[in-house]
C-alpha cells in the first residue's frame, strides 16, 4: 500500500512516485565554501554581541523589544538561508521565508506594545501590618 505523500506527489506531478524517487538522486549539491560559512558565523556573534549589548542601554522596554526582536529575525533568516541553504533554493522558498519571519516579528512586537497598559498592574501591593 502506498503513502499519502506518494499518492499526494502524483496528483501533483502527474508523474508515478517511482520515477520522482528514482531521479532524486540527480539534484544538485550546494557545496558551500567554507569562507563563507565562517563569514555567516561572524556576522552572527558580532549581531549576538550588538544584542547583549543593547539590553544594557536603555531605550525602554518597548524599544529595547523591538530592537532585540529585528536583531533576532534577521539573525533566524541568516541560519535559515545559509546554514539550511535556502539561499540556494528557489526565491519564491526565500521570499516565503523571510516574510513569514517578518510578519512572526511584527506580531510579537504588536502584543508587547501594550506592556504600558497592565505593567502597573503588576507591581506589587504594599501589604500593612494588621492593628
Amino acid at each position: 500500500m502506498r503513502s499519502t505523500p506518494s499518492i499526494f506527489r502524483e496528483q501533483v506531478t502527474g508523474a508515478p512516485a517511482t520515477e520522482i524517487h528514482d531521479s532524486h538522486g540527480k539534484h544538485h549539491v550546494h557545496a558551500v565554501s567554507p569562507l563563507i560559512l565562517i563569514g555567516v558565523f561572524a556576522v552572527l556573534m558580532v549581531l549576538t554581541i550588538i544584542t547583549v549589548a543593547v539590553t544594557k542601554v536603555d531605550f525602554g522596554y518597548q524599544a529595547n523589544m523591538i530592537v532585540a526582536l529585528a536583531i533576532a529575525c534577521v539573525k533566524a533568516f541568516l541560519v535559515i538561508a545559509y546554514f539550511m541553504h535556502l539561499r540556494y533554493d528557489s526565491l519564491f522558498y526565500t521570499a516565503i521565508v523571510g516574510i513569514c519571519i517578518v510578519f512572526i516579528g511584527v506580531f510579537i512586537i504588536t502584543t508587547t506594545l501594550d506592556t504600558d497598559q497592565y505593567q502597573p498592574l503588576l507591581a506589587p501591593t504594599p501589604v500593612t501590618a494588621a492593628p
